[in-house]
């Protein structure tokens, strides 16, 4: 069917091609759909959550060039655009993370830049994001042992976004706010978007790589889905807003 419609196949396999399009256009449109949401609900909020919506409105627009990293591999056919987007995934659930850091520190009304060394940290995970990225590119008969550092980073990311997270929704200030419907409805997002990076911790262990595929196509399609519902979050949002 790949074949059919034009598609490049992913590991010879028309099947999983074929859905990790529809799974890459799914993400790439939600992607979009949030990122204009997040962008709108900020305009129409309080100037004291800028920032938080800056956030959010740059986790849409990640997970749209996450997507069309995922349809141009598939589309233009270059092996490196799937490396690429192995690195775009980890970036993905990294910002998810940042964004949800940045919900406890509006809930707690201090600014971004009040805790020590936050903004060096930030810094630092952008810039190993970055580098596992290039080498997934430039170095592929690393492959395998990079996969592992993309696992491990992903499972650092999941944990890094979760304690902020699960810190909030643990307090009693935040229920039936905005701030603990976000979080309700990013936590699965993250949670899906990094085990997309820890899959990879498979192909370290010597797994197929082509059944590592299969698992993360399933993984962007679940991430997809839980991103549409944060976006239905900010459209009522906005909404209540305008009323």
């Amino acid at each position: 069917m790949a074949n059919l419609i034009g598609l490049n196949e992913l590991a010879g396999n028309p099947n999983l091609t074929f859905i990790a399009f529809i799974a890459f256009f799914l993400l790439t449109a939600l992607g979009v759909r949030f990122a204009l949401y997040a962008y709108w609900n900020g305009r129409a909020s309080d100037t004291t959550q800028t920032t938080l919506w800056g956030y959010l409105l740059l986790v849409g627009v990640v997970g749209t060039g996450y997507g069309l990293v995922g349809i141009g591999r598939i589309t233009l056919a270059p092996d490196w655009l799937l490396e690429l987007a192995s690195g775009a995934a980890l970036l993905f659930a990294l910002v998810l993370a940042l964004a949800l850091r940045e919900i406890d520190a509006a809930s707690a009304g201090t600014a971004n830049d009040s805790a020590p060394g936050r903004a060096s940290l930030t810094v630092l995970l952008l810039g190993v994001v970055g580098v596992l990225s290039a080498g997934l590119v430039v170095f592929p008969e690393h492959r395998q042992g990079l996969a592992g550092l993309v696992g491990a980073s992903g499972l650092f990311v999941l944990s890094y976004g979760y304690r902020f997270g699960q810190r909030q929704l643990d307090n009693v200030r935040v229920r039936g706010t905005l701030l603990e419907t976000l979080l309700r409805h990013l936590l699965p997002v993250l949670l899906f978007a990094a085990l997309i990076s820890i899959a990879e911790l498979a192909v370290f262990a010597g797994l197929d790589r082509v059944i590592v595929l299969h698992v993360q196509v399933v993984l962007v399609i679940m991430t997809a889905t839980t991103l549409m519902t944060s976006t239905i979050k900010l459209r009522q949002n906005l909404q209540g807003m305008r009323t």
